[in-house]
This record gives structure tokens, C-alpha cells and sequence, in this order.
């Protein structure tokens, strides 16, 4: 079933906790025309008259649901272009300075001359990022914070506005089951958690915080991107697990909670809703298959989809290997374009395999993987759970690289061996998750629990991490590497996108427009562009709706900007950092499941 649907969105005052409101403005519609060729321009300066720069300037066109950002250089200036020609809503946004709204402003406007001023209480509060308000909440020890994230911040942000809305004790539990999914948290945290979170989150509490320190203003090359976003869905339903950019030119991203497949025409704005075949629950992952199609796994039910965006037709199979009708929970899923056979590679998180599926014949074939105390460095930190999650393939050999989330592992399949040749290893960090092979054949994971990414050499099993900035309260979801070998990383905790160039070991991180920006995956276009979507809780988010997001860069990028990082070595004889055993589980809430 198909539906198309032209939202307008407008906004309230940033000083309002509701900022969106679906209007219908027909002065707006009447206004715009379809030429890409506009410009604003204008002068960013602080209550002393100073130029300000780093400040993030979008320009909204509420029609297309498209926010078009830069950011301001060191005198202040800031030029937007390639706008329509109609009228916009202006934001300035930077930590520390108080968001200035303007309600109407026209196209080739060249002299804008903005005046901000300091943030101050409430407003400059509710700039915390997720990461910062994480960080109030105490633990006894280390293990116990590592295990409530990996446990409890899978699908959203920990200490956000939308985070602290439960009232009363009962509320904060039934939030806590929903959380703990994988049934992991330790249970001593259990029986201590939700008078701490209630201490540290409900009511008045965040009164008694230490006032928000902002980091530095962007700078350089974290500057110089613009970055783009259109608005998804309607309100208060818009989360996007993951998206994929089509053959077609049109932005595929899967509402995971609504079970529909939305196609964005970046051009004309147009959003396109596709409802997944009854029978077909939980859209996940969404990867373009050889023939053009698109593939997508139905985590809640145990199948796999394809979607051919020439017909708008669907085909539904078993994820499982025959005579199986579904699988558990088909989760990630990656394509070879190289592969002769076209196969189609997935994880199955609520199994302890991963499999291929044929895409002409639908033949699935199973691999299971190996058991506690199989892989090197086994034993060592290994949890209970096992959870294969990320997968991708080796553009080098064709191997097929997975992780298993809660195993703690990463493994390797060999397609031209009948039982895969199957070997795993145990990172010298906790939560590995959506990981990627770069050109050069070194696999890239991100330690989701311990907040750093790592790089693994196959040929010498050796181990390189980086700590991302405050590490221990950030949560990377997963990474990708473009075609040059730069590593992009989720801030899904921070709202950031993240580039580490592995030779000058420097990362960058880039804002995203908008608060509660949980992110992840990551894609790139043929132009180098880089794309990802917001997912989790749509009344969590600053808008209340999920999004998808396109960074693009200069010509020429800047070479400053950057944080300088500090590798640690592992030769593969090593504890995992900073875990412990965790207890056995129950089997995982089916229902909850899907939303990781």
C-alpha cells in the first residue's frame, strides 16, 4: 500500500519545551518556487557587537520539511545557498548562546545582521547533551555503569528531557523492563536503580546539578560542513532505524515502530509511504541489492523483504534456513555488489548464527557460529548472551565480518567453505556493534558499552582502539568507511557525527541540527556525501519526529578543527577492558526486542 503526503511544519519560540506544530500555510506554498539557485547571507554577532563564529544557521523550508545548516566563520558571516526561492525560518544555534528564531525571511536576503546573547538557566540547561546528563547519574563501580548502557541505552538517550518524564516509582519501572530488553542488568542494579534515577532525574533534581559548562565552539574543518535534514513522517511516529539510498535518486528509510518503508524525493520534498506485506513486522536494516531492489529484515517477525521500486512490489520470505518458516530475529544485513551471486548476508540476534539468502532462488543457507570459550581471547569478559549483530563483507578477499553484541565478539566467515571456516576473537573492549571493512581490509568496530572504536588487522590479529571524548558516557552505535578510509562514527550519545582520519589518528565531530539526535548507521553517496537517520522515541526527540540527515564538505577542507587521538595497541592476549561476567539471563522480551 502506497500514500503520499506534503507536511508543513512550523515552530514555536525555542524557549518552548513543544517546538512543533504541523500548520498548513498557504502563503508559504504560494511563495516558493522551485529554483535551487538562493541565497542568505548575514553576520552572527554577540551582545557586545563581536563577531561569533561556529554558530550553527539554519534556514527551514517548512513545504519541504528541509533544514539547510552552516555554520558562521571567525568574522561572523554565514551564506546559505542553493534555497528555493521562497520565504524561510531562521535558527542560530550554538552551546552557550540562547537560539534566536526569525520568523520570515525571504530568499536573497544578503544583509542579516543577528545579535545573540548568553544562554542563561533553564534554556542554557536544556543544551545538555545526553552524554553530559548521563553523567550525573552515579554507580557504585565502573562494571555496573558499563552494564546499565549496554543494557538500558540501545534505543534512546539516557537523561534526556524526554528521558525524565515518568512521575512516580512505578512509572521508572515500567521503563526500567522496557529498557533491560535483554533481561542483563546486573541484579544488585536492579534493586538500587530507579531511587537513583529518580534522585538524579525526576522533578527538581536537575536544579541541583552543576551548571552546564558548553564545549568550545566548531572550528575549522567540524565548520565547514553543511548539513542537511528533512523531517520524516507525521508527528510523534517517526523513528528510523535505518535508511538506504536508492537507484532510483529517492532516500529509503524504515519507521521501524509503524512498519513502513517511506521513499524521500530530496528534490521536490515529496515523501512516499510504502506499508510493509501483513505478516511482515519490525522493519530493521536496509541494504540495495545487486539487481537494484532493496532488501530489508523484518526483526519481529523472521523474514526478509524485497522491495522493487519499479513494480511498488514486495516479496516475503523466511529468514530462516528450510524447513524453518521464520527466523528468530533477522537483524543486520549487508550485500557484496562484487559477489557473483548476489547473496544477501544477515545477523540473527536471537540465534547464535548468521546466514545468506539467495536473491533468485531464496535459498537460505545457515552458519552457526561458535560457543563460549571458542574464540581467542575467549572467557576473558565474555558475557552470557550472544547476540550477533553487525555485518559486512571484506572488499579486499570477500570474507564476512560479523559481531555478536553481547557475546563480545567479532568473527569471520569464509563463503567458499561449506561450514563458513568459522573464527571469532574477543575485543579488548565491551559492546561490539555495527562494524565495517575498510578498503585496506582492516575491520572497524565500535565499542558501543566502553565508548571507544577499535581497528582489527586480520593478518596479525592485532587490536588498535581510540577513545572517543568523555568515553565512558558515550555510545557508539555503529561506524562506516568511505571510499577514501575515513572512519565515520555515530555520537549517538551526543548528537554528533564523527570523522577519525586513521592516518592523522585526528576526529572531527560535526553537530547535527537538532537535540536527541539518535543515530545508527551510516551511508555514503557517489558524491562523498555523508547520510544517516534519527531513530528511538519520537517524543523524546527536539521535534518530536525522526529525520534523515546529509553532511557535505568543501572542495578543499580545512585542515584544522580536529582532536588529536591516542591509540592503544592489543597483540590479542588481552583481558576485555573494564568488564565483568554478566549474570545469566532470561530469554529476551520478544516485544521489546525489536526496538534494538
Amino acid at each position: 500500500m502506497k500514500t503520499k503526503r506534503v507536511f508543513c511544519l512550523g515552530g514555536k519560540d525555542a524557549m518552548k519545551k513543544s517546538v512543533v506544530l504541523f500548520c498548513s500555510s498557504l502563503t508559504v506554498l504560494l511563495s516558493c518556487a522551485f529554483s535551487q539557485a538562493a541565497t542568505i547571507q548575514g553576520t552572527v554577532v554577540n551582545e557586545k557587537n563581536m563577531p561569533v563564529e561556529g554558530v550553527m544557521v539554519s534556514a527551514i523550508d517548512t513545504e519541504h520539511r528541509k533544514w539547510t545548516s552552516v555554520f558562521t566563520k571567525p568574522d561572523g558571516s554565514f551564506t546559505i545557498d542553493g534555497l528555493r526561492n521562497c520565504n524561510y525560518r531562521l535558527r542560530t544555534r550554538l552551546m552557550g548562546l540562547a537560539d534566536t528564531w526569525l520568523s520570515s525571511v525571504s530568499a536573497n536576503t544578503d544583509n542579516l545582521h543577528i545579535q545573540t546573547r548568553p544562554a542563561v538557566g533553564e534554556e542554557l540547561e536544556l543544551q545538555r547533551p545526553a552524554n553530559s546528563a548521563f553523567s550525573m547519574l552515579d554507580f557504585e563501580d565502573s562494571h555496573a555503569k558499563l552494564n546499565f548502557k549496554m543494557m538500558c541505552s540501545y534505543c534512546h538517550q539516557v537523561g534526556t528531557v524526554g528521558f525524565r518524564t515518568p512521575e512516580e516509582p512505578v512509572d521508572w519501572e515500567t521503563m526500567l523492563r522496557r529498557m533491560d530488553g535483554f533481561g542483563g542488568l546486573f541484579p544488585h542494579t536492579k534493586e538500587t536503580i530507579i531511587p537513583r534515577l529518580m534522585e538524579t532525574y525526576k522533578g527538581d533534581a536537575v536544579k541541583q546539578w552543576p551548571t552546564f559548562v558548553p564545549p568550545p565552539a566548531p572550528t575549522g574543518l567540524a565548520a565547514a560542513a553543511t548539513i542537511t535534514m528533512w523531517e520524516m513522517d507525521e508527528l510523534l511516529q517517526g523513528s528510523f532505524h535505518d535508511l538506504e539510498l536508492g537507484r532510483d535518486g529517492r532516500v529509503y528509510a524504515v519507521n521501524i515502530q509503524n512498519g513502513k518503508l517511506i521513499a524521500l524525493d530530496t528534490e521536490s520534498g515529496e515523501q512516499t509511504t510504502y506499508k510493509y506485506p501483513k505478516g511482515a513486522y519490525g522493519p530493521h536494516s536496509i541494504e540495495t541489492a545487486n539487481d537494484g531492489s532493496l532488501w530489508t529484515t523484518m526483526c519481529a517477525s523472521g523474514k526478509m523483504v524485497r522491495f522493487d521500486f519499479n513494480t511498488e512490489q514486495f516479496e516475503t520470505y523466511s529468514s530462516a534456513e528450510a524447513p524453518k518458516t521464520r527466523g528468530n530475529y533477522p537483524h543486520t544485513l549487508r550485500i557484496n555488489p562484487s559477489d557473483p551471486e548476489g547473496l544477501i548476508w544477515y545477523t540473527d540476534a536471537g540465534s547464535n548464527s548468521c546466514f545468506s539468502i539467495h536473491p533468485t532462488t531464496h535459498v537460505v543457507k545457515e552458519y552457526k557460529l561458535l560457543d563460549a570459550g571458542q574464540a581467542t581471547a575467549a572467557g576473558r569478559g565474555e558475557s552470557r548472551g550472544i547476540t550477533p549483530y553487525g555485518i559486512d563483507f571484506s572488499p579486499v578477499d570477500g570474507m564476512i565480518w560479523y559481531s555478536k553484541l553481547n557475546g563480545n565478539r567479532i568473527g569471520r566467515i569464509d563463503p567458499s567453505v561449506d561450514d563458513g571456516a568459522i573464527k571469532e576473537w574477543n575485543p579488548p573492549f565491551r559492546g561490539p556493534r555495527r562494524l565495517h571493512v575498510a578498503p585496506d581490509g582492516m575491520v572497524w568496530v565500535p565499542g558501543f558499552g566502553s565508548g571507544v572504536f577499535g581497528k582489527f588487522d586480520p593478518t596479525t590479529e592485532r587490536w588498535t582502539v581510540y577513545e572517543l571524548p568523555d568515553a565512558e558516557n558515550q555510545i557508539p552505535y555503529a561506524l562506516n568507511i568511505d571510499k577514501d578510509g575515513i572512519v565515520w562514527v555515530c555520537g549517538t550519545g551526543n548528537d554528533t557525527i564523527n570523522r577519525f582520519d586513521p592516518v592523522t589518528e585526528t576526529l572531527v565531530e560535526f553537530r547535527l541540527p537538532t537535540r536527541v539526535s539518535y543515530t545508527r548507521e551510516i551511508e555514503f553517496d557517489d558524491e562523498g556525501n555523508v547520510w544517516t537517520s534519527t531513530s528511538g522515541p519520537a517524543r523524546h526527540m527536539e521535534r518530536g519526529v525522526g529525520a534523515v540527515i546529509r553532511i557535505s564538505f568543501p572542495d578543499t577542507l580545512p585542515t584544522n578543527g580536529g582532536t588529536q587521538l591516542i591509540a592503544k595497541t592489543y597483540d590479542g592476549n588481552h583481558d576485555v577492558g573494564n568488564l565483568a561476567v554478566a549474570p545469566k539471563r532470561r530469554p529476551p522480551n520478544q516485544g521489546l526486542f525489536q526496538k534494538i
